[in-house]
């Protein structure tokens, strides 16, 4: 990785203790940072892509139910979110690691799939216009699914 975002995760460490925001003091270089950021998560995700296939392929092929196929995938988020906090920790593992950049964008169709599920509500009596009713909710799985297999 970049000595630049090594050094802007210091820097940004230092605002945290000094209970300052990042964003509120360098706008641009909070920028550059979260840019970093994207890109170590795609490639964390992209890394784990085989767990998101067998999770939809379960969820599409009926093998688990919406509630579990939810739980599950929000389970893999806490896990992913675990290992971003470790490896930001890890200063030396940072400066070892590179991207692979076949795993950009990534982040977004896992995103999708999250929002999603954020946004479902079963009943449809209780469901507002923004909320999404279990049919779109395997649409939008589908769509992601198709998406995620064009990653190598």
């Amino acid at each position: 990785m970049e000595d630049r975002y090594l050094s802007l995760l210091r820097y940004e460490k230092e605002l945290i203790s000094s209970k300052k925001l990042f964003l509120e003091e360098n706008m641009e270089e909070y920028l550059k940072l979260i840019e970093y950021e994207m890109s170590i998560s795609d490639h964390l995700k992209w890394q784990q892509k085989h767990r998101y296939f067998l999770l939809i392929t379960n969820f599409l092929d009926k093998k688990i139910d919406t509630n579990e196929y939810i739980y599950q995938l929000f389970e893999v988020q806490r896990e992913f979110e675990n290992l971003l906090e470790k490896m930001k920790l890890d200063f030396q593992k940072m400066k070892e690691f590179e991207p692979n950049p076949l795993s950009k964008g990534f982040c977004k169709l896992t995103g999708d799939l999250s929002s999603d599920c954020r946004f479902f509500e079963p009943d449809p009596t209780l469901r507002d216009e923004f909320e999404i009713s279990e049919a779109q909710l395997i649409n939008g799985v589908r769509k992601v699914f198709l998406q995620l297999q064009e990653y190598p």
